[in-house]
């Protein structure tokens, strides 16, 4: 499910210590860097939220939940 990543978005997500990432699923495989249901990494992974990415290091103007999400 992806959302505009707006400032009030990144806001809340910092106060209220927002945990949504692959690393912080209970579903992620660390060893093997991989969701064990497959799923593909469509920014998931990025943590904190407005984390610029990895390859082009520009600044994401959207942010994508895994509805599989479970917390560890």
């Amino acid at each position: 499910m992806k959302f505009p990543l707006t400032p009030e978005l990144v806001d809340e997500a910092r106060r209220f210590s927002l945990r949504s990432s692959c690393g912080h699923c209970f579903y992620w495989d660390a060893r093997r860097q991989q969701c064990w249901h497959g799923w593909p990494d469509q920014g998931q992974r990025r943590d904190p939220l407005d984390a610029p990415d990895p390859v082009t290091g520009e600044t994401p103007t959207e942010v994508a939940f895994c509805k599989e999400f479970e917390l560890r």
